[in-house]
């Protein structure tokens, strides 16, 4: 049972780092989107006579950011189904239950990071 119990917990712990590594991803995107929003610049500021390989402007920046909250959001749910389904000690789901929240928090703070994108355009 203590290996069972291991492997529950070192995939919570991952599964927690991936969440906290995809809301910081969701946070600097939504930083750089309301950064260049504010002062007029991104894909306006380049000259037009630089030919550059086409680069997401700041909504589909905001956009993927959002995807990627929703994912998290679906990992961080689906390992605490497997938690609960695999009878893990209550602290265990709490933790889960927790990482779903934040998740959620990131998920909302990136989609209104995109919807703030579309009005810029």
């Amino acid at each position: 049972m203590s290996l069972e119990t291991s492997s529950i917990t070192r995939t919570l712990r991952v599964t927690l780092a991936l969440i906290a590594a995809l809301a910081l991803s969701a946070a600097v995107a939504s930083a750089q989107v309301i950064s260049q929003a504010d002062d007029g610049t991104g894909d306006a500021a380049a000259p037009a006579t630089t030919a550059q390989p086409e680069q997401p402007g700041p909504a589909q920046e905001a956009h993927d950011a959002a995807d990627a909250a929703q994912s998290a959001l679906d990992e961080a749910t689906s390992a605490r189904d497997q938690l609960e389904s695999d009878g893990a000690p209550q602290d265990q789901i709490d933790s889960a239950n927790e990482a779903i929240a934040r998740a959620r928090a990131d998920k909302q703070a990136a989609d209104e990071a995109a919807e703030k994108a579309d009005e810029g355009q």
